[in-house]
């Protein structure tokens, strides 16, 4: 009988502890009002990359190295000379590989090896964009796509943060009032869905005329227009 009372009033103590509970949620639902704040803003571009490649063949992979080896110093010295830091030069891709061709019969025959280096290029000043873009296609790089971006784009974000916050306030405050209440506190808030500048792919169809060499020396013109940067934010305020 004791240990039936002692569960008995155990069990007791856990349904008015959830009740409890399950009250206080009600009351903070009740008592609060959730927002979405939304900013954005149009900024013009500072920097651009550079996605690219040097490919060399060859017919055995270490005259295809050593060919591609002599490109990649030209490549840099290139690059160099246009003021690009070599912080800025980033090899991402190396491979020899090699190739084969098929007859009627599908039997395979080594027909040479293909060494290529696969390029991500910070250009920092675009006022050299064109130069840069001009004077690597002479050295053989090929260009897949410019992107435009910018290179502090948290700068941009925390201003926008501000407005996004701004924004849901006064929409909360606008609900607030219509039902008689004021606000309150903010209790939480959420920056989960921040959204910075979406780069700018160029295609490299659009340079192909450059990369196919222009009689006339007319250099390469991109126009990088404007980025969109977009700050949501989710808050919740109390109601007094």
């Amino acid at each position: 009988p004791f240990m039936k009372k002692k569960l008995l009033s155990l069990l007791v103590t856990v349904i008015a502890l959830f009740t409890l509970l399950c009250g206080t949620v009600s009351a903070e639902e009740r008592d609060s009002i959730s927002v979405n704040g939304h900013a954005s803003a149009e900024v013009s571009p500072d920097m651009a990359t550079l996605y690219g490649s040097l490919e060399k063949s060859a017919p055995t992979a270490e005259e295809a190295r050593e060919k591609l080896a002599r490109e990649i110093n030209v490549l840099k010295r290139t690059l160099l000379t246009q003021m690009i830091a070599e912080a800025d030069i980033k090899t991402t891709g190396y491979s020899v590989q090699p190739n084969y061709s098929y007859d009627t019969k599908g039997i395979a025959k080594l027909v040479n090896y293909t060494a290529q280096a696969e390029y991500r290029i910070a250009v920092k000043n675009l006022d050299n964009l064109s130069s840069v873009l001009d004077n690597s296609i002479k050295a053989n790089l090929k260009v897949n796509q410019v992107e435009y971006g910018l290179k502090n784009r948290a700068l941009v974000e925390n201003g926008l943060l501000d407005d996004a916050v701004a924004n849901a306030r006064s929409q909360a405050a606008v609900v607030a009032r219509a039902g008689g209440r004021t606000l309150g506190a903010l209790i939480r808030a959420d920056l989960g869905t921040v959204n910075g500048a979406e780069p700018r792919p160029i295609p490299y169809m659009l340079r192909a005329k450059s990369a196919m060499g222009d009689s006339d020396g007319t250099p390469t013109q991109l126009n990088p227009g404007v980025l969109t940067v977009n700050v949501n934010v989710g808050l919740v305020f109390a109601l007094q």
